[in-house]
């Protein structure tokens, strides 16, 4: 009876691999949609984007040996981001 609730708490193996990929793409998309937000400072389509593509690799980040040195760095990119974004309203 208490199977089924097991293992809903039980965690799944993690493929590093897969985290470390996953990582790669996310570190390219952030590089090119800073690259487009540096000589565009004003594009809000991209300041959304980028403030996204930080989010998700928060968790991808952190969950990767790898990028896990570079979370502080996204978080300090993450607070200039919001100033830039309260600058421009």
């Amino acid at each position: 009876m208490f199977n089924s609730l097991k293992a809903l708490w039980q965690k799944k193996p993690v493929d590093q691999e897969d985290n470390n990929q996953q990582a790669q793409l996310l570190s390219e998309q952030i590089a090119q949609l800073e690259q487009c937000l540096a000589t565009q400072p004003n594009n809000n389509e991209a300041q959304k984007a980028l403030m996204l593509e930080y989010n998700r690799a928060l968790r991808i980040y952190a969950a990767s040996p790898v990028y896990r040195s570079q979370v502080d760095t996204l978080f300090t990119r993450i607070d200039e981001l919001r100033n830039i974004i309260r600058h421009n309203i």
